[in-house]
């Protein structure tokens, strides 16, 4: 794969859909750090997770109830806010506004439908 162009950040409860919308925004053409396709067995998570952040131009954060509390969220956007890359925020309906974190939660979002829809909204915003 060629230099990843979009990190896709979402928590491992979500990883049928993620893997779908994944699929969906590679077929839009997008060049894609999906920890799935990447990781090997033996990898140094922390190692390789750091290098396509800094890589990336573009982070995806998948936002549901099973992600808002996950430590690597924070990590993940942190790194996204260091680094100055772009934030693409994508809000499965029925999330309480107040469990989003405040920096994400002042960005237009991307509500989170079928999984192709969606890649193509986001596909737009990436471009």
């Amino acid at each position: 794969m060629s230099r990843p162009i979009v990190f896709l950040s979402y928590s491992h409860e979500d990883r049928a859909w993620a893997k779908t919308f994944a699929d969906a925004l590679k077929e839009q053409g997008l060049a894609l750090w999906f920890d799935e396709w990447e990781l090997k067995p033996g990898d140094k998570l922390a190692d390789a997770m750091e290098k396509a952040l800094r890589e990336s131009q573009a982070l995806i954060f998948l936002l549901g109830p099973e992600s808002l509390d996950q430590p690597a969220l924070f990590f993940e956007l942190g790194a996204a806010v260091a680094l100055k890359k772009r934030i693409i925020p994508v809000v499965s309906e029925g999330v309480e506004r107040s469990k989003i974190p405040g920096l994400l939660l002042h960005m237009r979002h991307v509500v989170r439908r079928d999984p192709e829809e969606t890649a193509i909204e986001v596909a737009k915003a990436v471009a």
